[in-house]
């Protein structure tokens, strides 16, 4: 076995690797990869384990340069980014893949003069011990991860979907199924803008980063339409008043980017997006609906997804430091993330004051 980095040769490889295991996500495809390109403006350096010219295990990593405070890298950047280490399920040893993988992430930071690197796990992975004693991690953080299996398409979708999910959701989709409200996806750039200034109003609202319109046009460019995504609308009286972002890739289908108008969040207009796009997603051949990852803190939110009958986990952030850290410590929250935009450096909470004024 030997450890590379990925290069366009070995891309139809890469993905073929993706593809044995049906629980890969869409964070671990190139579609993805390239849009982190964009997002980041980062480098993506992708570790693969190369046996007898077949490509058997994968771990996806971005670099980002900081000239004043050090380098950092991520397996992966960009929020909820989990893809953990891709392995070939018939390779009869995959903890030894597992461990290269890992050494090798460990050394390329080292050669880089990383100040810290980060992997992320993937939801539902039982090897803790093997990251835990192959990073040798300084900082361990962690999230929810959501998933709902979804049920085999067949005439029976609504009644096996429904039979999952909880009673107060399957009356919310019943509240809107009777509120006269149409809906349909679309592959326009005018749907795509229409999720976008949605998007942004309820980000700031809750006084949240929005994504840009700038990230939609690149995401169009980037992402090929059916394949890799949907934007469902819903419609109310003549008005679009609802919106949702819907990726694909192998066997799960991920809730990318909903979006819904203030004055109409009564009539429940994302459940039936929601729900609708779960029963095409099986028409598809996907098994699974990812929610994303989901703060410990965000209680509203995760009962929101626990109601869609899904199955929560915790997924892990392993830190490692390479250098002295002191100095990225006594910065705020803010200076972090403007020097360090969409990276994950360490946990916010080991920051010395997360409200103080950078000197």
């Amino acid at each position: 076995m030997q450890i590379e980095l990925l290069s366009k040769e070995r891309y139809e490889r890469y993905t073929q690797l993706l593809l044995k295991d049906e629980r890969t996500g869409f964070n671990s495809s190139l579609a993805f990869m390239k849009l982190l390109e964009w997002v980041t403006a980062a480098e993506p350096y992708y570790l693969i384990a190369i046996e007898d010219n077949k490509v058997i295990g994968a771990l996806p990593s971005f670099l980002k340069r900081n000239h004043k405070y050090g380098n950092v890298l991520n397996s992966l950047p960009w929020y909820g980014s989990n893809p953990g280490i891709s392995i070939d399920p018939s390779y009869p040893d995959p903890q030894q893949i597992k461990i290269s993988l890992l050494n090798a992430f460990c050394e390329f930071a080292r050669e880089n003069n990383v100040l810290t690197s980060t992997i992320v796990t993937r939801p539902f992975e039982k090897d803790q011990g093997l990251y835990a004693k192959h990073t040798a991690y300084a900082f361990l953080d962690s999230r929810i991860g959501m998933i709902t299996p979804l049920p085999k398409f067949s005439s029976a979708i609504d009644t096996n979907l429904m039979a999952g999910i909880h009673s107060k959701t399957r009356n919310l989709i019943r509240k809107a199924k009777k509120s006269d409200i149409s809906f349909w996806h679309d592959s326009s750039i005018e749907s795509l803008y229409f999720l976008a200034e949605l998007h942004s109003a309820n980000m700031e609202a809750i006084g949240v980063p929005a994504k840009n319109k700038d990230f939609f046009e690149a995401l169009a460019r980037i992402f090929t339409y059916e394949e890799d995504y949907r934007v469902y609308i819903a419609e109310k009286d003549g008005i679009n008043i609802a919106a949702l972002l819907v990726t694909y890739f192998n066997k799960t289908a991920g809730y990318f980017t909903p979006a819904v108008a203030v004055d109409y969040r009564q009539y429940q207009p994302l459940n039936l997006l929601i729900y609708n796009a779960m029963k095409d997603a099986a028409q598809k051949g996907c098994y699974c609906w990812n929610w994303g990852g989901t703060a410990h803190s965000a209680q509203g939110v995760y009962h929101f997804k626990k109601r869609w009958g899904s199955e929560e986990c915790q997924y892990y952030y392993y830190t490692s430091s390479y250098r002295d850290i002191s100095g990225l410590l006594s910065l705020s929250e803010k200076t972090l993330m403007n020097e360090y935009p969409f990276f994950y450096v360490f946990p916010f909470s080991e920051l010395k004051s997360k409200h103080q004024v950078d000197t």
